[in-house]
């Protein structure tokens, strides 16, 4: 009788080996088929390559772009090595717009355009390590070229806003939490789209009257609100999206500059539904100072995507 218990003890052993052996081997082998606490990230990042990058004006600009993009980079890594990277169907990508018509600079977009759901979970494992050397030496190239051109029409952020980035931007799957990321000078100039509808721009530059008017003013705030001031309104619904905006650079005799922009930014995202916990608009300056305030944003966001099951 004794025998045949310990037969049975031993047996009932084997059997939660094996079980134990199948989950270690389901998880290592099909990724997908585990459960996340975690919701997954849509991170878009859209430079703009106007002349606020150029060599000549702004020579300093290139590596601060790099160094910020680095820590929007860190953050996204920091979240996938939380839930773990065999779970991740986070996306990450780098746009442009208008789209250039030089090839190495699409190239270069490809490249940085990386959806981890599609990859197997070995190839995401090496993915997730090679991630910052990957945008880092591709940055750069891109820099070095962009950074030397010998015109820039401007980025066309007011028609991007207008025609993409819903499409580009916003994926509608709950699971998905959407996030933009744009380095800009915080002025909105394209030479192809320059027009205004009373009080209502399509354009912000230094040498606008509509910018101008307000540096020399008191109680302009008041003065911006009751005569409707503002970039044209857009019928988006952005509610679904989280934007971080970068590197807003006043010019340097007018240091108002960056509440005025700020003004026209954040009435132009409220109009389409942004709320203001879902956007961050981030002067220029030494990148490592800035920092805390690219960790802090995306702190909010992981917070919210932390799933209760």
């Amino acid at each position: 009788m004794t025998n045949k218990i310990f037969s049975l003890l031993i047996l009932y052993f084997l059997f939660l080996v094996n079980c134990s052996n199948n989950e270690n081997y389901n998880e290592n082998n099909h990724p997908n088929q585990l459960k996340s606490n975690y919701k997954h990230l849509n991170l878009t990042i859209l430079i703009d390559l106007s002349d606020r990058i150029s060599i000549l004006k702004n020579p300093e600009q290139p590596e601060k772009d790099i160094e910020i993009i680095t820590y929007v980079i860190e953050n996204f890594k920091k979240f996938l090595a939380i839930k773990g990277v065999v779970n991740s169907e986070d996306r990450i990508k780098v746009i442009f717009y208008p789209v250039t018509q030089y090839d190495i600079y699409k190239s270069i977009a490809d490249s940085l355009n990386i959806d981890f759901g599609l990859l197997e979970f070995t190839e995401r494992k090496i993915v997730f390590e090679l991630l910052n050397s990957k945008f880092k030496n591709n940055l750069r190239e891109l820099y070095v070229i962009a950074s030397n051109a010998k015109s820039y029409p401007g980025s066309d952020l007011f028609n991007y806003f207008k025609h993409r980035i819903t499409d580009d931007c916003i994926n509608s799957d709950t699971n998905f939490i959407n996030i933009l990321t744009i380095l800009t000078d915080g002025y909105i100039y394209y030479d192809k789209s320059k027009y205004n509808y009373k009080n209502r721009f399509s354009y912000l530059t230094p040498l606008s009257g509509h910018i101008d008017i307000f540096r020399n003013m008191n109680k302009w705030e008041e003065y911006f609100h009751n005569n409707d001031y503002g970039l044209i309104k857009i019928e988006n619904d952005l509610s679904k999206l989280n934007i971080l905006l970068c590197e807003f650079n006043p010019i340097y005799d007018s240091p108002k500059d960056f509440d005025i922009m700020k003004l026209y930014w954040s009435k132009w995202l409220e109009e389409q539904n942004v709320r203001k916990e879902n956007y961050k608009i981030i002067k220029t300056e030494i990148a490592s100072i800035n920092k805390n305030l690219i960790n802090s944003f995306f702190e909010n966001i992981f917070k919210k995507s932390y799933v209760n099951q």
